[in-house]
């Protein structure tokens, strides 16, 4: 017996498969049945080919003989061996459409579950973000669906088996039926005793999920703290905690292979006892002819393996489908306040921006904003100062709606910005983060970012940034920069992404001390930039600069009540 829990998660892996591909998994049930039938047929027909060659004058078998149509005048070889050869490349030819629309199946459920998990990510609010852990997500996207694809290969196989037997079985019902009945008590008593192996088959496989994540969780760590780790010589250490969680993942899967291979060894010491017992009675009991006793022995030659890979395959389906379970789970919690939904569409104000009476605070924290009214001149510059911890980048946040207030709201010409919106809105905003985001490309494609600006618009942008540095690179614009821009320096890096954010020219600018890199002379040029910009949109900006006060329209200091 399989446990609830696994039950429950192969139909809900079945009904996935059914809602993604239903057409593909009819074409390919349709080509095991017709594969299957046409092996069955080959099967039987061996018997009148080895009579034939053995006794051209033998009768025909009973079951052949029966069948309308059938002159035992007009049998031979010479009738037989070509439709015995049509037989096999019609199998052949059915077995390789078979396999193609099984492997479409498998790539295409793959790349539809990797897409939906990648999507809910991309979609799922920012608090969750900032709680979910990278590690985690990237063994999902990568390893784990990579796992999901092979349990669609299993249930594939086991079904094609499944059908292979029962074909089986149908000739055997026609050759010797008693020798059916004694193999398939054989076959159910060897899987009862083996099944606790597909309990543990499961908890094996939520082991192997869990030792995966600590493995990618060991690396995303080294590779986001590598400067650290470099600089203050930890690599001894890195290196042994990698090991220990390699060893794990190591000793899960020798776990589940010892397990394995001992079920296989014993069913295939029991395979071989049974086929001996059947040859005997099949000669001395039952007394077939040698046609039918070659059958015999070939088929159930096939057949017992067939049923040790059928319950195999079950236990690796089950081995496999944790990764499944942990990937739903991922996507449903993603999914909590889901933003693809948000599409009402709302235009920027043209009269105020504000707050109204806007709390908030963390989970299990103290309220960080407590009833704040701020307003945010149009077309202005509003600068957000005071000590760190104060709120700034949570008003910023809560602005661009990344955060959601526990009280208030914010205020589009008087109108609460309702969460329908929330999508639309950011659409007309440009967010510079403390830390600026380049990702390993030319310094084109960084300011591009999938969009389409000519490189005249791309240069005058420079210029208003103070990047005169990209004309003096051998490559000029397409310069790489590195992954996460680490050909660059932090106050080259800034610059490039001012520039990427102005050109786009939307609306609401928002800077979060995307400044704090450059020298002071750099750092004023751009202040000025950014007062020229005004005309074109509204810009709040965070910065520790005691300079940033004399550029500002507006001036906030956090550290008073207001």
């Amino acid at each position: 017996m399989l446990m609830p829990a696994t039950l429950s998660s192969v139909r809900a892996y079945l009904a996935s498969l059914w809602q993604t591909v239903p057409k593909l998994l009819l074409l390919a049930f349709g080509l095991l049945l017709l594969g299957s039938f046409t092996e069955g047929i080959g099967i039987l027909m061996l018997v009148p080919v080895v009579n034939l060659m053995s006794d051209p004058s033998q009768t025909l078998p009973p079951w052949l003989a029966s069948l309308p149509g059938v002159d035992r005048e007009l049998i031979s070889l010479k009738v037989i061996l070509p439709f015995f050869l049509i037989l096999l490349l019609t199998r052949s030819a059915l077995v390789y459409w078979r396999e193609m629309a099984m492997t479409q199946i498998r790539l295409h459920t793959t790349d539809e579950l990797r897409k939906t998990l990648f999507e809910s990510m991309l979609y799922s609010t920012w608090s969750q973000r900032i709680n979910s852990q990278q590690h985690q997500e990237l063994e999902q996207l990568t390893n784990g669906v990579n796992r999901v694809g092979m349990a669609t290969f299993y249930i594939l196989k086991m079904l094609t088996t499944v059908i292979l037997l029962v074909v089986y079985a149908a000739v055997s019902i026609l050759i010797a039926p008693l020798a059916l009945l004694i193999a398939c008590a054989v076959g159910a008593m060897v899987l009862l005793m083996f099944r606790r192996i597909f309990k543990q088959a499961a908890a094996f496989g939520m082991g192997l999920t869990n030792s995966n994540k600590q493995l990618y969780q060991r690396v995303m760590f080294f590779l986001n703290g590598m400067k650290t780790v470099k600089a203050c010589a930890y690599e001894p250490q890195q290196l042994d905690a990698f090991v220990l969680s390699q060893q794990e993942l190591r000793e899960n899967q020798q776990a589940y292979q010892h397990k394995t291979a001992l079920q296989q060894l014993a069913f295939q010491g029991v395979s071989a006892t049974l086929l001996c017992l059947l040859v005997y009675l099949g000669f001395e009991v039952w007394q077939l002819g040698v046609a039918e006793l070659i059958v015999l022995i070939v088929m159930f030659s096939r057949m017992m393996p067939m049923l040790s890979d059928l319950q195999g395959n079950a236990q690796r389906l089950l081995h496999m489908l944790s990764a499944f379970d942990d990937i739903e789970h991922a996507i449903a919690s993603n999914r909590q306040g889901y933003e693809a939904n948000q599409s009402s569409q709302i235009a920027f104000p043209q009269a105020s921006l504000a707050f109204d009476n806007v709390s908030f605070a963390y989970p299990g924290r103290e309220p960080l904003l407590k009833n704040r009214t701020i307003e945010f001149p149009l077309n202005k510059i509003t600068l957000l100062k005071g000590p760190s911890g104060q709120g700034k980048t949570t008003i910023i946040d809560i602005l661009a709606t990344l955060l959601t207030p526990s009280e208030g709201a914010v205020m589009l010409d008087g109108v609460p910005l309702g969460v329908s919106a929330h999508h639309s809105w950011r659409q007309q905003i440009s967010y510079l983060s403390q830390e600026p985001f380049l990702f390993d490309g030319s310094i084109r494609d960084n300011i591009l970012w999938g969009e389409y600006y000519s490189d005249d618009e791309i240069w005058q942008t420079l210029q208003l940034c103070c990047a005169a540095f990209v004309a003096d690179l051998p490559l000029k614009l397409d310069t790489a920069v590195g992954e996460r821009g680490v050909q660059l320096s932090g106050g080259q890096r800034q610059r490039l992404v001012l520039a990427r954010a102005l050109i786009r020219k939307r609306p609401l600018l928002i800077l979060d001390e995307a400044t704090n890199a450059l020298d002071s002379e750099t750092e004023k040029q751009i202040f000025l930039t950014l007062q020229q910009q005004r005309h074109v949109m509204t810009i709040v900006l965070v910065s520790h600069s005691e300079q940033a006060e004399a550029f500002a329209d507006k001036s906030i200091s956090l550290s008073v009540p207001f």
